[in-house]
């Protein structure tokens, strides 16, 4: 059994915890999670004892010819009705769609079709990464983290924040990555005091702060990273923030271990600034989970009570921002594990 027909096999059993007959969806992301198959105008039916994606005619021998744990339907019309259609046909009275993965349009038309809105199925399935799934969210973090070594040595006097997102996404994708994984941040000076900022032609002057934050898609999967540094001779002031930022983080990779609740991790970071006397400018969560999409569950925040799980990957990234002058961010993705944490984008 590979790893897309366990989690179909997965879903199945959590219908059956729920009460319901099926769940209909038509995001790419999610019918991607559970067939392998990423292609747009599909619709996928998971009932408790098999799975159906529907489809345009030309997609069909393409999933055929990968896949046999899923049946392929050619769909006359659009993939959605025809979902719809076998759910009437099989009389599933108690089918279901996952809201927050669906489109205003779609969920309102399946919301009128008479299917049940239930969250956080697929979500629960996708936080908790294994399998070959973790060896290529290890691989997309390692890509993004060798990308710092070799662009920071070329960020000099002159250079333009949209000059510098540029050479991380063809260094990136050089690598192997289909691309950023978000829309990368590289602030300068006081540009780096906005935690999101939106890169611009600045240019790069002597004696300033430098932010990037970015990440790249390989494999589906998301990395994210944030490194900050100092062009030029650091300011003392800057020395006390950066090492206060590091030393947060620190202490809240030290406390990632599964079993530990989210918001834990969070005040680990977030006391160790206000005791430095910061507080009032780390603005922000402390992270959040990262895997198929940038931004999963769980969150890393003051009042985020899931507990942690081995397998889970989220980032650590507490901040302080001086606004007007400058901003550090120190972030790294990270695999929870029984003991601790695995930090996927170790940079040297």
């Amino acid at each position: 059994m590979n790893i897309h027909q366990k989690r179909i096999k997965d879903l199945q059993y959590m219908l059956k915890q729920h009460g319901l007959d099926a769940l209909v969806m038509g995001r790419t992301l999610e019918i991607g999670f559970f067939t392998g198959f990423h292609l747009d105008d599909c619709a996928m039916l998971v009932t408790r004892s098999d799975a159906r994606v529907f489809m345009p005619k030309m997609f069909v021998e393409q999933f055929r010819s990968k896949i046999g744990f899923a049946a392929a339907v050619p769909a006359a019309g659009s993939a959605e009705d025809a979902a719809l259609a076998r759910v009437k046909e099989l009389k599933l009275k108690r089918a279901a769609f996952e809201p927050e993965a669906e489109t205003y349009k779609r969920g309102t038309a399946w919301r009128k079709a008479g299917l049940l809105e239930k969250e956080g199925l697929t979500g629960a399935l996708r936080a908790v990464k294994e399998g070959e799934e973790i060896e290529t969210l290890r691989r997309s973090c390692r890509i993004a983290a060798r990308a710092f070594g070799l662009v920071k040595p070329h960020i000099k006097t002159g250079r333009t924040e949209l000059s510098v997102y540029r050479e991380l996404e063809d260094t990136m994708q050089a690598m192997g990555a289909k691309g950023p994984s978000f829309n990368l941040i590289v602030g300068f000076g006081p540009n780096s005091a906005m935690p999101h900022h939106e890169t611009s032609e600045r240019k790069l002057r002597n004696n300033e702060a430098v932010l990037l934050d970015y990440g790249c898609v390989y494999g589906h999967y998301c990395s994210d990273i944030t490194r900050s540094y100092f062009h030029g001779k650091a300011t003392e002031e800057y020395k006390k923030i950066y090492s206060t930022v590091a030393g947060s983080q620190k202490a809240g990779l030290a406390k990632v271990r599964a079993g530990v609740k989210a918001r834990d991790v969070d005040a680990a970071c977030r006391n160790y600034i206000s005791d430095a006397g910061y507080g009032q400018y780390f603005i922000h969560g402390t992270g959040h989970g990262v895997g198929l999409e940038i931004h999963e569950f769980p969150r890393l925040n003051t009042t985020f009570e899931a507990v942690l799980r081995a397998g889970m990957a989220v980032t650590v990234e507490p901040g302080i921002y001086l606004h007007g002058k400058f901003g550090v961010r120190i972030e790294d993705s990270v695999l929870v594990t029984k003991t601790g944490c695995e930090i996927l984008t170790k940079t040297a």
